[in-house]
């Protein structure tokens, strides 16, 4: 009865049932949105930083985090890789020789980083085949290197012509070679558009005289919100001698910079949520002022206070799921527009991005627990809000709410 009752005198006055509904849709659609811009920024923060190079997890030889030449190479094995392809949440582990060397056309030289990878897995880690500005992503047995684009324009270079590279091998060996160009590779990142040149590791191995060596075991993960555990897990399967590394510790100052942010925002959604309750809390003030005449006259004729507030606490619970649930209908669809087709930054707000070394642009995360936790927020503070009423009707006097 009392559910029926409260559902018919929701639509008794339609209007003010619906600013209601309203201040409760508008808060779900504004938290979503702005909870799911928030964290899609901080998720691709972290993606530039660790999907455009480092990748989540690197594996070393003890020691070359802190002294990073090719004498502290590891040997490959696939012993090797499958002691950390044990860990749960490993989804890819490739090797990598990472060196400076100087790349010459002709007139032109520039000092580079050379990165022996395995390509087919390389675009996995990294997404280097989405990279691809001209040419063809090359395989792994592929004679030639892929050159960043910056780079590329430094040194005069085009799909097809032959850079000679420079530089001291394994155990002080020389390492000299010319190689066709057969991509060129565009980044976001300035810093890494300007410098980077990849070619296949067997390739950098026979370059740099380095054998079945590598600098890094580069590990791709299914769950980075368990990355301390997945790193303890490798730590454990490994032999002695061996070091593993994650990108919060190869790159501390982001991770600060990535939790102070956090910080920041959540202070940003308090106060949104404090806004929110007024705006709620308002609307909640405007009916019991206009429906004091009809619960005093209720009140006198007989139907008890307890029985009132539970008619409007079945209002309230009707009111908050009905704008929750519209809330969550027309947010949904918003999110992922925004995931798709994310907010994109021009002119100087560009250019700071870009130098920082971050693509200019923030889409909006798709994280299911952005909807429900916001619903259940949202729901939680317009019911605690109806507590007004509650108190409004315990300490109404019947012949003054007449009265007025």
């Amino acid at each position: 009865m009392f559910g029926s009752l409260s559902w018919k005198n929701l639509w008794r006055n339609k209007l003010r049932s619906l600013i209601t509904i309203a201040s409760v849709f508008f808060a779900v659609v504004l938290s979503v949105v702005l909870t799911a811009i928030q964290k899609g920024a901080m998720q691709n923060l972290v993606k530039d930083v660790v999907g455009f190079y480092s990748s989540y997890i690197q594996v070393h030889k003890k020691g070359y985090y802190d002294n990073q030449t090719l004498d502290n190479m590891l040997v490959v094995s696939d012993s090797l890789i499958d002691a950390v392809k044990q860990q749960k949440n490993v989804v890819l582990v490739s090797p990598r020789i990472e060196t400076f060397v100087l790349a010459s056309t002709g007139q032109n030289t520039q000092g580079c980083m050379l990165t022996g990878i395995m390509p087919s897995k390389e675009s996995e880690l990294i997404k280097l085949r989405q990279k691809v500005k001209s040419g063809n992503y090359m395989s792994d047995d592929e004679p030639g290197v892929m050159i960043s684009e910056g780079l590329a324009n430094k040194l005069g270079l085009q799909v097809g012509d032959t850079v000679m590279l420079l530089g001291q091998g394994y155990q002080g060996a020389t390492a000299a070679g010319r190689y066709p160009v057969r991509t060129l590779l565009t980044f976001g990142s300035p810093q890494l558009n300007d410098r980077l040149m990849f070619m296949p590791v067997k390739q950098a191995q026979s370059l740099l005289s380095a054998g079945n060596m590598a600098t890094t075991l580069v590990v791709s993960v299914d769950d980075t919100k368990s990355l301390q555990q997945i790193q303890s897990g490798i730590e454990h399967h490994l032999p002695a001698g061996y070091e593993v590394i994650n990108w919060q510790q190869m790159q501390p100052e982001i991770d600060q910079m990535v939790k102070t942010k956090e910080g920041s925002e959540i202070i940003i959604v308090l106060l949104l949520y404090a806004l929110v309750s007024f705006g709620i809390f308002a609307t909640l003030l405007m009916m019991m002022a206009e429906r004091e005449y009809e619960l005093g006259m209720l009140f006198a004729i007989g139907m008890k206070k307890a029985q009132l507030a539970r008619m409007v606490a079945l209002e309230s619970v009707f009111v908050s799921a009905i704008g929750c649930v519209a809330g969550l209908v027309v947010s949904i669809p918003l999110v992922f527009y925004l995931h798709v087709h994310p907010i994109t930054f021009g002119g100087q707000m560009k250019k700071m991005y870009e130098n920082f070394g971050f693509e200019a642009v923030i889409p909006a995360s798709i994280t299911p627990s952005i909807f429900y936790e916001q619903v259940i927020i949202i729901g939680l503070v317009s019911l605690a809000l109806s507590a007004y009423p509650m108190y409004k009707i315990f300490s109404m006097n019947a012949l003054k709410a007449m009265r007025k």
